[in-house]
């Protein structure tokens, strides 16, 4: 025969080729590329890890995710818990009002034992959610950072203010009226009075705020 079939590309061929396609901005190109790589081996974390914020850039958000959440997991089963947290570091950057890429990386620094990096990590992404359609995914963040902190006062005031703005008043209300006795500061004092008055506002919690903003008490 004068001419023979190509050899297929190898894997590792496969994958180069993607990676330079992606280094050159070749998007479709390289997505293809890294998901014949991954036809052969499904689990690749690294792969996964490549693949996912070029779906993103694609606007394929459902199949970014998935990808994301292989790439830790993947990372995760071979033991390598800082790597699955890096990747949900950066899923949560690319997609910060997905509230469980925000509990997952939690989950895991609670798991390694960094239960304040746990904390700072909820509040962080807290605060990506502030309109009014985000504010179950606040409610829910905050609820996670009161249940590895309990005490956290300014916490719990946004708690109750959030739920308040949902029509939970009764629940806002069993949250901060306890909170009169733990106040430690005037300004203490004040921001949860004055969170009372948007909460429930009265002329008896009006009253007790300007007291506290006049004499402190």
């Amino acid at each position: 025969m004068l001419f023979r079939d190509k050899t297929p590309a190898t894997r590792s061929e496969i994958i180069a080729e993607a990676d330079q396609a992606r280094s050159k901005g070749k998007l479709k190109k390289a997505i293809t590329g890294y998901r014949k790589a991954l036809e052969l081996e499904p689990k690749d974390p690294v792969v996964h890890g490549k693949l996912a914020p070029l779906l993103a850039r694609a606007n394929q958000t459902d199949a970014a995710l998935e990808s994301f959440r292989a790439a830790a997991q993947g990372h995760l089963d071979k033991g390598f818990a800082d790597k699955a947290l890096a990747v949900y570091a950066q899923a949560a950057d690319t997609f910060p009002h997905q509230v469980s890429l925000w509990q997952q990386m939690a989950q895991l620094n609670v798991s390694k034992g960094h239960r304040a990096e746990a904390v700072k990590t909820l509040l962080r992404g807290r605060f990506h959610f502030r309109s009014k359609a985000d504010r179950r995914g606040a409610i829910t963040l905050l609820q996670d950072v009161l249940t590895l902190e309990p005490t956290l006062f300014e916490v719990r005031l946004d708690l109750g203010l959030q739920l308040a703005r949902e029509k939970h008043l009764a629940e806002a209300m069993i949250l901060l009226n306890p909170m009169e006795l733990e106040a430690k500061t005037r300004l203490q004092l004040r921001r949860l009075r004055w969170t009372m008055v948007r909460v429930a506002p009265s002329a008896g919690a009006w009253g007790r705020w300007l007291r506290a903003v006049l004499l402190g008490s």
